[in-house]
């Protein structure tokens, strides 16, 4: 590699690395340097025994009903086949 490309890779790679530097930074003092809640924005927390909760219904359930179009492709099966198509090969077949 010419001196010139190498300096010009060197100044490009520290301007990334300080970019990314300053963001972390940034997000952690941001995180760190909100202000916490007012006292009066709390939620008062009553002490309630378990005998107090009401039980669930007895025959309680979740029904999950999932309709497929007729031509549906799922998306990992897209991503799949776009990447296949970018290197031309035929990849692990399943």
């Amino acid at each position: 590699m010419h001196p010139e490309r190498a300096a010009s890779w060197y100044r490009r790679m520290s301007v990334v690395y300080a970019l990314g530097s300053w963001t972390l930074l940034g997000s952690v003092f941001y995180k760190f340097g909100q202000k916490k809640k007012p006292p009066g924005d709390e939620v008062e927390q009553k002490d309630v025994s378990t005998s107090q909760i009401p039980e669930p219904p007895r025959e309680f359930y979740v029904e999950t009903i999932i309709t497929y179009r007729e031509d549906f492709v799922p998306f990992t099966r897209r991503i799949l086949n776009y990447l296949k198509s970018w290197t031309g090969s035929s990849g692990s077949e399943s």
